[in-house]
């Protein structure tokens, strides 16, 4: 049974306890919120809130059981929202989803911000901090932990190699990284890389965006170790590398001399052979996409290999296709931020979620799902992924294809207006499948698709 604390109440006007603060159970925190629905109607409920076991949860009402809103707080990040229609307003964010929550006063919501910040702190690094600030409530003081110095993407895109420095001026501890490069960066050169577009760089926030879990394996896989290895392999004999304290005027040079001109990549000289090179670095990032081979990708599209070229020999095939085939979640999502074509089909009508449906593999089935595949292309035979899915025995595949169908259709009922993902079981799902994709693919195992008599009579019904 669920128990509120009795230690240390807050009351409102109406006598009503709005927080309830344990210090001595390492901030732990329970309390009144309101909380936005997630749904298109963005309705407020008033529920009590608690921080425990690593968690936060939810009582809707007092008949009801308690919810888990964030099961895991080591993957949360919080922040304020001060851009709303409505006063002390703050948001709890986690790569799955995100909730906003309103306080009933400035002071109630520091205090919440500050509590959760130290539950997170303290599950991230498994310590409880030495130090406790008071914040005052109304008349009453309470004590709440410290905020972490570093949110939850930010410690795992830092430990990767090479990314606790800037990318390209080697500042330290960096707050901003680009997705598809695979590197970290800090403020200024992060202007910069923005200011190239986004076909040459994706920049975000590592303290203020959320992050997918394969995305941040990406930044640990490839880092500004690797990354500068590649791009930075002739510099020495071009450019002098800026330092953190250079300026701007230089920063800028050489990020477009490394990212856009390619200055400093190795490279042979342009003759006769030059055509022959290039049709070299597409074939190496084509066979490196299929054993999912991050290092020689990266090199191949600074070779400057295109990501979407269509394989003859592999009946026109393009490297996402063949990521799908080779099973490598990262290598797909390497390939689609940086502009592959998710619903490029082959000579024979099969794109990457066609393969990834005929190979059984559910992560990349998610993947593509989610950068937006067409469920219902249909290949040279007729046979769509679904039905792919279906004569190949792969359960989980079928399930997900299912259900995103039936969230389509539900979709489209809604009117002109309606919005992919509204269907909460839908997207519940598919995080569930998302995150065994990325932390536990041993549990995607392949388990038989076993088709009723209802729907093999059904079947045989059509074709008649």
């Amino acid at each position: 049974m669920w128990q509120r604390s009795n230690t240390a109440r807050v009351h409102d006007a109406s006598g009503e306890a709005v927080i309830v603060c344990n210090p001595s159970d390492g901030g732990t925190i329970q309390g009144y919120l309101f909380k936005r629905s997630r749904k298109k109607n963005k309705t407020w409920k008033r529920c009590w809130f608690s921080t425990e076991n690593n968690q936060l949860i939810y009582l809707k009402s007092h008949k009801e059981q308690p919810v888990v809103l964030f099961d895991d707080l080591r993957l949360c990040a919080v922040k304020s929202l001060d851009v709303i229609d409505r006063r002390f307003c703050f948001e709890l964010l986690s790569v799955q989803k995100c909730c906003v929550l309103q306080a009933d006063s400035e002071e109630l919501k520091s205090a919440w911000m500050n509590a959760v910040q130290g539950c997170i702190d303290m599950a991230y690094r498994d310590q409880v901090t030495d130090q406790n600030t008071q914040v005052k409530v109304s008349s009453a003081p309470v004590s709440i932990p410290d905020p972490p110095s570093h949110p939850p993407a930010l410690g795992v895109a830092l430990s990767g190699r090479g990314n606790q420095h800037c990318c390209d001026c080697g500042e330290a501890e960096p707050r901003w990284a680009s997705v598809n490069l695979g590197i970290t960066m800090c403020i200024e050169c992060s202007g910069i890389h923005r200011s190239l577009g986004v076909h040459l760089s994706k920049v975000r926030s590592l303290t203020l965006d959320s992050w997918e879990p394969e995305q941040l394996k990406l930044l640990c896989v490839l880092g500004n170790e690797v990354i500068n290895g590649i791009y930075e392999r002739e510099a020495a004999d071009v450019l002098q590398k800026p330092s953190a304290g250079s300026p701007r005027q230089d920063k800028e040079q050489w990020i477009r001399s490394k990212y856009v001109e390619k200055r400093f990549v190795a490279r042979h000289p342009d003759g006769p052979d030059a055509d022959a090179l290039k049709l070299r670095a597409r074939q190496r990032l084509y066979s490196a996409s299929v054993s999912g081979d991050l290092v020689a990708m990266a090199e191949a599209l600074a070779e400057g290999a295109e990501i979407n070229w269509n394989n003859n020999e592999q009946e026109g095939r393009t490297a996402l296709i063949g990521s799908a085939i080779g099973g490598s979640l990262l290598a797909c999502e390497f390939l689609l931020q940086n502009g592959a074509n998710v619903n490029h089909r082959d000579q024979r009508g099969q794109g990457a979620l066609h393969a990834a449906a005929t190979y059984g593999h559910t992560g990349q089935v998610c993947l593509l799902l989610k950068r937006g595949a067409n469920q219902y292309a249909a290949d040279e035979k007729g046979n769509d992924p679904l039905s792919i899915a279906i004569e190949t025995a792969h359960a989980d595949i079928v399930t997900l294809l299912r259900m995103a169908r039936m969230n389509e259709e539900m979709r489209d009922s809604e009117g002109f207006f309606g919005s992919v993902g509204d269907d909460e079981t839908f997207q519940d799902i598919f995080r569930d499948f998302s995150n065994m994709a990325s932390h536990d693919p041993e549990k995607l195992t392949r388990r038989p698709f076993i088709r009723s008599s209802e729907e093999e009579q059904q079947d045989e019904e059509e074709k008649n």
